[in-house]
């Protein structure tokens, strides 16, 4: 059936509605970039500076006295090493995919034990954006001849999805998804609704 005037104007306000609730929701619920990677530097610093195990503290307090640096300066050069390996064809694949699977998969496992649902919503949205990372690696070595940083982008990418901090995932869905959801459930409402006389006039 042709959708008439009235159907149009219905579709286009559900749909705008729905993009003004997950636009409310974006501000209040998710960080912006800047405040989430600056909150998972803040957390990262206090959990090297709390150490329960003595043992591990000694280290920690042996590799600052060797190298005159503090613990989180060898965090970051560590990170940096790591974005290194990520730029290197024969180890960047195996890496990547460690990062952006191997935390996840345990933290989803961990997530569908619990009787809570929010966290397993989490990981449904976070493992929708890799399933289509899955699909562009297909195209991988045609993607590096251009883009080299290809494995280092997609790894920055997947971790600021999955961060507690940055919540990433949450920010694609509530940006994106769920507006684009919005408007095809309108617009999918709209057409299979019965057409009256008055709207065929």
């Amino acid at each position: 059936s042709v959708m008439h005037a009235s159907q149009i104007e219905s579709v286009n306000k559900s749909g705008a509605d729905g993009a003004k609730s997950s636009t409310s929701k974006l501000g209040n619920l998710v960080p912006g970039p800047v405040d989430g990677i600056n909150k998972a530097n803040r957390d990262l610093v206090k959990y090297l500076y709390k150490t329960d195990n003595e043992k591990t503290e000694d280290m920690i307090q042996s590799v600052e006295k060797t190298t005159q640096l503090k613990r989180e300066q060898v965090a970051y050069i560590g990170l940096a090493i790591l974005g290194g390996l990520l730029c290197l064809r024969s180890i960047a694949f195996f890496l990547c995919n460690l990062i952006a699977f191997g935390y996840p998969a345990y933290a989803s496992v961990k997530a569908v034990r619990t009787a809570e649902k929010d966290d397993d919503m989490k990981w449904v949205k976070y493992w929708t954006v890799f399933g289509v990372f899955s699909v562009i690696d297909t195209f991988a070595e045609s993607i590096l001849r251009f883009f080299p940083i290809y494995y280092l982008t997609k790894t920055v990418f997947l971790v600021h999805l999955y961060l507690p901090q940055t919540q990433g995932a949450e920010y694609l869905y509530l940006r994106y998804a769920e507006p684009l959801a919005n408007r095809i459930d309108a617009w999918l409402a709209a057409r299979n609704r019965p057409t009256t006389n008055a709207e065929l006039k």
